[in-house]
Formats: C-alpha cells, sequence, structure tokens
C-alpha cells in the first residue's frame, strides 16, 4: 500500500511536468505528419507510417528516463521532500520501488497514447491512399514492438534508478543514463561485427573481450526493436517476445536489488 501511494504521487508530479506535453506534441504531431509524408513512398506507405510511428511511441517513452525521472528524483533532494517520505514509517526500500512503478506507469500512459494514435494514423491513412496498400494491417504486430518498447524503456528506467542512487548528480546521472542507452543500441551490433570475422580487419582481443563484457553488462536494448516486423508485416516469434520478456524482468530484478542496497546505505544528510 505504502508502495502504491508513493508511486501515485510520483505519478501526480510527473504529469505536472511541462517538458512532458512538449514531447508528447511532438510526438504526436510526427505521428499524424506520418500519413502526408508516406505519400513520398508511394510503393512502401505503411511501411513508412508503421516506421515513423513506432519511432514516434519509443521517443515518447524515452522522455521518462531521460528527463522526468531524473528530474523528479534529483528534486527530491534539492527540495528535501525525500525527508519527508522517509520521516514516515516508509522504509528506502519502499521509497525506490514507489518511485519506479510511478515512472512506469507514466511511461505506459504516454506510450499507450501514442500507441493509440499510431492506430488512428493507419486506419486515417486508408482513406487517403488506395487499398491495395492495405490488404492486411498488422494491428497486432504494432501492439507487439510497443510493447517491447516499453519494456526496453523500464530496462532503461531501472537503471537510471540505479544511477540516481549512486551519485548526487544529475548531470552524471543523466550521462550515465544515455551511455547506458548508447550502448544497449550498439554492443550487439558491434559483438556481430567482431564475430563476423571480416576478412583485411584485425580485432584486438582486448576489445573482443570488452564488448563481450558490455553486451553482458549493459542492457541490450537494441533487441527489443523489433518495429521491422510490424512494418513489414512479419508475424513475431512468440518465443522471441517470451525471451525478451523473461530477459527484461531478470535485468530489472537485478538493477532494483542494487538500487535499494546501493540507497540503503546513502548517506542523506
Amino acid at each position: 500500500m505504502k508502495i502504491y501511494s508513493i508511486a501515485l504521487l510520483t505519478l501526480k508530479d510527473g504529469l505536472k511536468n511541462r517538458v512532458l506535453y512538449g514531447v508528447l506534441i511532438a510526438a504526436l504531431f510526427m505521428i499524424m505528419m506520418s500519413i502526408f509524408l508516406s505519400g513520398l513512398f508511394m510503393r512502401d506507405i505503411l511501411k513508412i507510417i508503421i516506421d515513423i510511428c513506432l519511432s514516434s511511441v519509443s521517443l515518447g517513452g524515452l522522455l521518462v528516463p531521460f528527463f522526468i525521472a531524473i528530474t523528479h528524483l534529483s528534486g527530491d533532494l534539492e527540495k528535501r521532500t525525500i525527508y519527508t517520505l522517509l520521516s514516515a514509517p516508509i522504509s528506502r526500500s519502499q521509497y525506490i520501488l514507489g518511485k519506479y512503478f510511478g515512472l512506469c506507469m507514466l511511461a505506459f500512459i504516454i506510450m499507450g497514447i501514442l500507441t493509440g494514435a499510431t492506430l488512428l494514423s493507419m486506419w486515417g491513412a486508408t482513406f487517403l491512399y488506395p487499398a491495395y496498400f492495405f490488404k492486411s494491417l498488422p494491428i497486432t504486430q504494432v501492439f507487439a514492438a510497443s510493447f517491447l518498447s516499453f519494456a526496453a524503456n523500464l530496462v532503461l528506467i531501472s537503471c537510471t534508478m540505479l544511477w540516481c542512487s549512486i551519485t548526487t548528480s544529475s548531470f552524471l546521472a543523466t550521462l550515465m543514463t544515455i551511455s547506458t542507452y548508447i550502448v544497449g543500441q550498439t554492443v550487439e551490433d558491434i559483438v556481430r561485427f567482431i564475430n563476423a570475422k571480416v576478412e583485411g580487419v584485425e580485432i584486438s582481443p582486448l576489445i573482443d573481450h570488452a564488448t563481450t563484457v558490455l553486451l553482458y553488462v549493459f542492457p541490450n536494448i537494441g533487441a527489443f526493436d523489433i518495429k521491422h516486423y510490424a512494418a513489414h508485416g512479419l508475424s513475431i516469434p512468440v518465443n522471441l517476445m517470451a525471451l525478451l520478456s523473461v530477459y527484461a524482468i531478470v535485468y530489472i530484478s537485478i538493477m532494483l536489488l542494487l538500487s535499494t542496497a546501493v540507497f540503503r546505505k546513502r548517506d542523506l544528510a
């Protein structure tokens, strides 16, 4: 109940953030414009719409870990709100979990709205372009891609919680969150390139081992990007969905355990 109360308070505070509405409006604008931009690619109208829309869904979700989470957690310390909360019968673990679930609820609302706008864009495009472009609307694939994008954001938010628990500087927390996202998006491709053993290209064993370590330590966020399945109307393997879901749950659990362990020992004075 205490965790739920903190989560609800976090959600309400997050909804008051003006940056949220600015980025949300921009993402909705991109989604609506995708209907007209897709007309420039007459052979791939539906593909372009889905690509732009799902990218906007991801963009809207990234607003939470990059802006709201760090600002909100740092703000609790700067405004000394955290002392009021912890003076009540609330443990530091409950505080961390409550904040995390509140941010997850906020990400769910944002990405849910943008996913709904994506479906509206697909439906609206059927009135502007010939029907043969829309023989089958990959609605299931769009929902699946949005779900995995949401899961990736939950993983990134859990990492943000850890960085905010470790450092008192919002700048450092932002820098580490951005670094986590960049590494998570690219490390799998780098490992794949190294394992390809391109003729004439020699990779240092140190770099090989370092990238392998990064692959297992940092979240593999790039693996959650399955927009191409939805854009091409391909069925998404159930085992892939299940594997990524389990991976997200395990990684989030580890990050939250580390966050609570670090935050318990942190000196808030």
